[in-house]
């Protein structure tokens, strides 16, 4: 006896409904990645060291205001473990922070080495001839190749300091002038 062809049209569609609806729901829950959120640490411990430890005086954030995370900090002394496990270059500080808009504003000190430590935190940056004077230093600033990552670079008694965001100069200069030195 030949079946009806709207019935097998019909369990044409619940066959591929039974079949695509699990493959779809695995597709959903192994591609899809879960927000992060960021994790303050506490900078105490590693401030204590570097204030401890540095000739010069490490540069910290203060005053910011609510919504900012510090997210990242560490000090090595000339040829300790750095961040990518090579030998320091020199007495090296970094410190990070995480802004309420999720933006990264990092720091980071070093007492030699500061044209490497320059090239490399301003994402080879290019200088742009302005300087600007904030927390009682001359700051000049450079601009990432693709024009994405802002920095500011000091350079006094021979500790080149960067500070770098994903942003713009306002905004950068804003959160420098809140650095001081412990």
């Amino acid at each position: 006896m030949a079946r009806n062809p709207k019935a097998r049209g019909r369990d044409m569609i619940i066959s591929l409904a039974v079949i695509a609806v699990p493959v779809l729901l695995l597709i959903v829950l192994f591609t899809s990645t879960p927000e992060q959120e960021a994790r303050a640490i506490d900078l105490g411990p590693f401030v204590s060291r570097a204030e401890a430890e540095s000739p010069y005086p490490v540069l910290v954030a203060e005053g910011l205001g609510e919504g900012w995370i510090p997210v990242r900090a560490a000090w090595a002394t000339k040829g300790e473990p750095w961040i990518t496990t090579d030998p320091a270059l020199g007495n090296s500080w970094q410190v990070g922070y995480l802004s309420p808009d999720e933006i990264y504003y990092g720091v980071l000190q070093r007492d030699e080495s500061g044209p490497e430590l320059v090239r490399e935190a301003t994402r080879e940056g290019a200088e742009i001839g302005e300087e600007t004077s904030l927390a009682g230093r001359d700051w000049s600033r450079y601009e990432s190749k693709d024009g994405r990552t802002r920095s500011l670079v000091n350079d006094t008694d021979g500790v080149t300091t960067v500070v770098s965001a994903d942003t713009d100069f306002a905004e950068l200069e804003a959160f420098t002038s809140t650095l001081v030195g412990k």
